[in-house]
Parts: C-alpha cells; sequence; structure tokens
C-alpha cells in the first residue's frame, strides 16, 4: 500500500509538477510535499477555528463548499471532520492531486469537480451550510464577478469565509445602477497562450485581468447578494496575512429573529 502511493505520487508529480502548498498526510510517514512544510496548516487552523466557533450545528452535519479548493487541503481536512464537502477547482493538475490525496484516506464524503467557479449555482450544486471562498475572488473580473457574488449567496444557508485582496478606489464598474469601486489587477498579457494560463496553478483560470473591490464595495456587494451580516477576522491570526488583504465571515440570517428594526433611521450603504 505504501509503495503504491509512493508511486503513484512520483506520477503525478512527472506529469503535473510538484505540489506547490498545501501538505496533505497521506499515510504516517507519506506527505504531498514533505513532513516538515508547514505550507497552508496554519491558515486551515485558522479555517477550522471560525468554523467551530459559527456553525449551528456539528460539523460533521454540515454541507461545505470549497471554491478554487487548489489541491484540496482544506477540503480534505473538512472531509477528516466528518463533513460533506465538495472542492470545486478549474485546472486539471490541481484537482488531480486533490482526488489523489481523497483516494489514499478513502474520504468518500468528499467529491472534487473540475468546473470554474462562475458556474455555480443552486441549480448546479444545491445548498451549503458552509462555503469557502479562500483565495479565489481577487482572481475574477467584472462583470462576471457581480453574478458569481449573487450565485454565491443563494447557495449559502449560513456564512461564508472570504479570504481575498483588496485594492484602493481607483475606478468603478456599474452593476444593478449601483457604482463598485476598486482596482484593475492584471493577470495575464494579452498574448498569453490557453496552454500558459493553464500552467500559471496560482492565477486566474482565464481572464487576463481581475478586479480587486475596495472593503467598503466588498461590503455592499455582499449585503446585495443576501448576505445579512459581514464581519472581519483578526484572531484566529492569519499567518503572513498582506496589508491589502483580510479574512471576512459573511453570515445568513435563517433564524427566528430574521430581521429587527429600530425606529431611526439607517444607511443603507458603505461610500464605496
Amino acid at each position: 500500500m505504501t509503495n503504491d502511493i509512493k508511486e503513484k505520487r512520483k506520477s503525478i508529480i512527472e506529469n503535473y509538477g510538484k505540489w506547490t502548498a498545501h501538505n496533505i498526510k497521506l499515510t504516517d510517514d507519506i506527505y504531498t510535499i514533505d513532513k516538515n512544510f508547514m505550507g497552508d496548516r496554519k491558515a486551515i487552523n485558522c479555517i477550522l477555528q471560525i468554523i467551530a466557533d459559527n456553525a449551528k450545528k456539528k460539523i460533521s452535519d454540515t454541507r461545505i463548499l470549497d471554491l478554487g479548493c487548489l489541491e484540496g487541503m482544506y477540503s480534505i481536512e473538512l472531509g477528516l471532520h466528518g463533513a460533506e464537502v465538495v472542492g470545486i477547482e478549474g485546472r486539471q493538475a490541481n484537482i488531480v492531486k486533490a482526488r489523489f490525496a481523497r483516494e489514499c484516506l478513502g474520504l468518500e464524503n468528499i467529491t472534487f469537480i473540475q468546473d470554474d467557479v462562475l458556474n455555480i449555482s443552486t441549480d448546479k450544486y444545491g445548498y451549503f451550510d458552509i462555503i469557502l471562498c479562500c483565495g479565489i475572488l481577487y482572481h475574477l473580473n467584472t462583470p462576471d464577478i457581480f453574478k458569481f457574488v449573487k450565485n454565491m449567496g443563494e447557495m449559502c444557508t449560513g456564512f461564508t469565509i472570504i479570504d481575498t485582496h483588496y485594492g484602493e478606489a481607483e475606478e468603478y464598474r456599474k452593476y444593478n445602477e449601483k457604482q463598485y469601486w476598486g482596482r484593475t489587477f492584471q493577470e495575464f498579457n494579452e498574448e498569453t497562450k490557453p496552454e500558459d494560463k493553464e500552467k500559471s496553478l496560482w492565477a486566474a483560470l482565464h481572464n487576463n485581468q481581475s478586479f480587486w473591490f475596495t472593503p467598503y464595495s466588498l461590503f455592499n456587494l455582499l449585503r446585495a447578494s443576501e448576505y445579512t451580516s459581514v464581519y472581519q477576522c483578526f484572531i484566529p491570526i492569519v499567518p503572513g496575512q498582506h496589508d491589502d488583504r483580510f479574512m471576512l465571515l459573511a453570515h445568513k440570517n435563517k433564524g427566528i429573529n430574521t430581521k429587527l428594526t429600530i425606529s431611526n433611521e439607517i444607511i443603507e450603504e458603505y461610500p464605496f
């Protein structure tokens, strides 16, 4: 069994390259990268704590969607805790590695699907108690990103964890007669070939540019996408977090007190 895992891992590396960040323990002495490599391990610990503090049911009773799941470590860890997990990833190299780890660990409660995250919808994938949108939002461009966030909001019945870069208010995009501010980020040159985009495992899937919302514009978009409250996470500390990046917890209120109001006038939106 151990030799089979070693040989399959070696074959995957020869055909698809080495694992880039997700160091998953496959057996007692075999890891996808190396036993001493930390990678995203501290980040997944942060995610697990947020879920433990906010989930209204046991994790083994939850259905979780992992968007842009890369090599599958977040999905694998949540699956090991008993959750039903669907991981969606656009690149074949990543999905092959994720499926390999799932098979080594015998986790039938995890499904890895190769698909563009822009294709998500309730009709296609159903509803989820928890959605992970970690490291993917800032790789999307307008106008597609507006539909993506809207669909994500419709699919979420509990809360969504968002880990993303944000931008300055350099330009705006209009959606449903409202302005959303941010800045353009260059993912690829116009001359970049599709096969070269496929090999860029930490970049956008197809689009040459992406749009980084300002924090306030992102908050407004989440509110317009059925999220009822949004919180920034300061603890647990996200290791190596950049100055222009944060982790958010966006809630959907499906409880008894869905809305409490006061007589005072309230501000509906942030000024971009």
